[in-house]
């Protein structure tokens, strides 16, 4: 599967008013079982209904030629060691689905007490396209000034900005249920 997406900076501001508009919203715990340049694999976890529904997959990404195309291949994961994923580099985030189709979503980068990310910004904006067809930049900046949404920049491009190159190893013991307890406190 071809994943079509662009990355953006985004203003506080306009990240509140954003949530405000949310259609739904999800906890995400990642993990990055290899995290090279060109490609990835990684695990994640992923809090639905307030945390009632936890889901769990494996996705392999390889980019592509093209900035905003990458390969996509995700299938559903059983943790044999849940503590052995927390020695790699991880993110934890809450998404929020502003729109379904393009799918429009709002990443806010969650600090925990001993993870760090490597980034300054605590939004960023993700448009990704659910056609397979040829898109340009032109079409992504159309997208966002029917929405409304303002942006800083366009982060596409910037290697920094991609989740496995945000994610860092938490330098503390934790464990997951009080990760999975911060996230749905932060649920509506």
């Amino acid at each position: 599967m071809i994943e079509i997406e662009r990355k953006y900076i985004i203003d506080n501001n306009v990240a509140n008013n954003l949530i405000k508009k949310a259609k739904r919203e999800i906890g995400i715990v990642q993990w990055y079982l290899v995290n090279k340049k060109d490609e990835i694999e990684r695990v994640r976890l992923q809090l639905e209904n307030k945390g009632l529904i936890e889901k769990w997959n494996y996705a392999y990404k390889a980019n592509t030629e093209i900035p905003h195309e990458k390969i996509e291949k995700e299938k559903k994961y059983v943790p044999n060691n849940i503590d052995e994923l927390f020695e790699k580099e991880m993110i934890v985030k809450m998404r929020y689905i502003i729109k379904e189709n393009p799918e429009i979503v709002l990443d806010e980068f969650i600090e925990l007490e001993g993870l760090t990310y490597n980034i300054q910004e605590k939004y960023l904006l993700e448009i990704e396209m659910k056609d397979i067809k040829k898109y340009t930049k032109d079409d992504f900046d159309k997208i966002l000034k029917d929405e409304g949404i303002e942006v800083i920049s366009d982060a596409t491009e910037d290697y920094r900005y991609y989740n496995n190159n945000i994610a860092n190893k938490i330098n503390r013991k934790i464990s997951l249920n009080e990760i999975i307890e911060v996230l749905k406190w932060r649920m509506l």
